[in-house]
């Protein structure tokens, strides 16, 4: 599943996830951290989102590692190895993001405030500073590691021509 589909390369075609998934996660958690009312309207589509970017992020990261096995690569193994641990950068800033999404759900959600109390703090105003500060960060990464990793990616494939 990770080297190929329909005989091509798998790594391809799972980058277009990440690419897409992460950002759009990034930019919910942004809205939802800074805003109750657009948090609420959200609901549960912050967290899976932010799920789907984690999933994209390890598709291509793992889907990367096999084409990087591949003998045609030899010539390019620095450019590679560069490349490669941008993408395992991005994936950890994925899981950042997931985590901060699902922070900021809890938060909001009174279903989860009257089974777990304590989340109640991250409503207030110092958790909520707090979660909203940390997601611009996490989001700023997530989306600077995406474009990192991409560049270098984009710069290997079309600097033949």
């Amino acid at each position: 599943m990770f080297t190929d589909i329909a005989g091509i390369p798998a790594h391809p075609l799972f980058v277009h996830g990440a690419v897409v998934l992460v950002p759009l996660a990034a930019l919910l958690l942004v809205v939802c951290a800074w805003s109750a009312r657009a948090c609420d309207r959200a609901g549960l589509v912050l967290p899976v989102l932010a799920l789907a970017a984690v999933i994209g992020c390890y598709l291509a990261k793992e889907s990367g590692e096999r084409l990087e096995k591949r003998l045609a690569m030899a010539s390019m193994r620095a450019q590679i190895e560069d490349h490669s641990t941008q993408g395992t950068v991005t994936f950890l800033w994925s899981i950042a993001l997931f985590v901060l999404a699902v922070m900021v759900w809890a938060g909001s959600s009174s279903w989860v405030h009257r089974k777990v109390p304590v989340m109640a703090a991250l409503r207030g105003r110092v958790g909520a500073i707090a979660l909203g500060v940390l997601s611009v960060l996490v989001a700023v990464g997530g989306i600077v590691g995406v474009v990192i990793a991409g560049h270098s990616g984009a710069a290997m494939v079309w600097s033949g021509i």
